[in-house]
């Protein structure tokens, strides 16, 4: 786990049991590059209710899996009725994950994959457990790719942006990563890319796994996003805003007193 007081640094990480884990305001879960497959599909359009199926339906080809055995969220503005992207996992070991999770107490309040399709491409170098070989995860465009660096096909991925394509790397697997591009790259730590992952605008956690009381969680998200530093200006404005109202409805209950008042007075001169 990772703890965090501003979702930029860690203040904390380690291991532990789900009970055991520190409390904290927000729990996010951050899969692993390649535990999630993206496909661009044309999304058949379909009530909320039967999107899920419908998906499965328009996907049985493309997966080597049993499709009912297959977890699918929408990916970042994708809809039904359109061509989007859409994140594909095993629902077994999420579904398992998240239930530890809250059988300890632990409120699940989004699922975030490590990497996604992006608009601008992007590679990031890592070591896997016993790999002595770095594995090439690129984002962009085209959708994802968690390769090893063996053969042609990792470097015409990197040619494939004329614009060329920011490259990072852990620091296990900086100086590997270096010789393989005979250039330099930059080190970015498992847990500074983790937390990047917590902002992710993909939520993995929809359909069948789709959080309870999501009115109560889409209140407390919008407050925390309230809470950020570039919101402050939003902040004051809104502070200002409601002073203005509170002002402005002294001064009506102020004015419709005054009038009473003025009623009462002619009233009793009459009598």
């Amino acid at each position: 786990f990772l703890l965090s007081a501003d979702a930029r640094t860690v203040t904390h990480s380690g291991r532990a049991v789900a009970a055991q884990l520190p409390r904290a305001e927000r729990l996010v879960v951050v899969t692993a590059d390649d535990d999630v497959a993206w496909h661009r599909i044309d999304i058949p359009k379909a009530p909320a209710a039967r999107l899920r199926a419908a998906l499965a339906g328009a996907m049985e080809d493309e997966l080597l899996d049993d499709a009912q055995a297959l977890h699918y969220a929408l990916g970042p503005g994708a809809g039904p009725g359109s061509a989007g992207w859409i994140a594909v996992t095993h629902r077994g070991w999420l579904a398992d994950t998240l239930a530890t999770l809250e059988a300890a107490g632990r409120e699940v309040d989004l699922v975030a994959p490590a990497s996604w399709p992006r608009a601008a491409t992007s590679a990031h170098l890592r070591l896997r457990d016993g790999d002595a070989q770095p594995m090439l995860v690129v984002e962009g465009p085209q959708g994802v790719a968690c390769i090893g660096l063996e053969g042609t096909l990792a470097r015409s991925l990197l040619a494939a942006d004329a614009h060329g394509v920011r490259c990072t790397a852990t620091a296990a697997a900086a100086a590997a990563a270096e010789r393989w591009l005979d250039a330099p790259v930059t080190v970015l730590g498992d847990a500074e890319r983790t937390l990047a992952a917590a902002a992710s605008p993909v939520n993995l956690r929809q359909f069948d796994l789709a959080a309870r009381h999501r009115g109560l969680r889409a209140l407390r998200e919008g407050w925390r996003r309230l809470q950020q530093p570039r919101w402050r200006a939003a902040r004051v404005g809104l502070a200002a805003l409601l002073a203005v109202q509170v002002a402005g409805l002294n001064a009506y209950a102020w004015q419709q007193q005054h009038t009473l008042d003025t009623r009462r007075q002619a009233m009793d001169e009459l009598l």
